[in-house]
């Protein structure tokens, strides 16, 4: 979804998950009311809209080791291409997208505050939208859009599972499989230390290979 008609169309059709945000107006106390009624949550993909224009140059990531570590350099170098470049900063729908940014996040930080589930999501798939890499960006624009770091925590965890009606999974507690990370700085204090991985562990297990250095 893009536009907010189309949001209180998809709730009066019943929809039970909102993706994708609001970017055309702000989020008005209609909508809040059909989504808290229902309790349907939403999932604001910012990261999904940089994709869309952030190419347009060298985007400073590419310069970050955290990234470096897992990302593929012929998919580097295919985004680097001057002619791409060239592309996306004449695309229409890309630079709508990079205007509209700043109206997703206030929607995002609204509808929070009015007693919205918020489920942390990035629409990664493609080549462009580095999946692992980009959810932390989606965590960073989280905070930026007024989250708190553990608001933005809970938003990616507990929340986000109990939006897919997942159990066992999403809150470290007795009965839950033991899926949990393992920081060497607290990102709790500072959502930037989502990058600081020591281990990943998975129903207990430390899965290999993945620790940060």
């Amino acid at each position: 979804m893009y536009y907010l008609d189309d949001a209180k169309g998809l709730m009066n059709a019943g929809a039970d998950f909102l993706a994708h945000s609001v970017r055309d107006v702000d989020v008005d106390q209609e909508l809040i009311d059909m989504l808290t009624a229902s309790d349907v949550c939403y999932c604001p993909t910012l990261m999904r809209e940089v994709s869309t224009y952030v190419y347009e140059e060298r985007p400073d990531w590419f310069d970050e080791e955290f990234f470096l570590k897992d990302a593929d350099p012929e998919v580097i170098a295919a985004l680097e291409d001057p002619e791409r470049q060239e592309r996306t900063r004449n695309s229409r729908s890309a630079q709508t997208y990079k205007a509209q940014l700043p109206q997703a996040m206030r929607n995002v930080k609204a509808l929070h505050d009015a007693g919205v589930r918020i489920a942390m999501g990035t629409d990664t798939g493609p080549a462009a939208r580095f999946q692992g890499y980009f959810e932390h960006g989606e965590l960073d624009l989280m905070v930026e859009s007024g989250l708190t770091p553990m608001q933005t925590i809970v938003a990616s965890t507990r929340d986000a599972a109990a939006c897919l009606d997942l159990e066992g999974i999403g809150t470290l507690e007795a009965g839950n499989f033991a899926d949990f990370v393992v920081y060497t700085a607290n990102p709790a204090e500072d959502i930037g230390n989502s990058r600081t991985i020591e281990s990943v562990w998975i129903a207990g297990n430390e899965v290999p290979g993945v620790a940060g250095d």
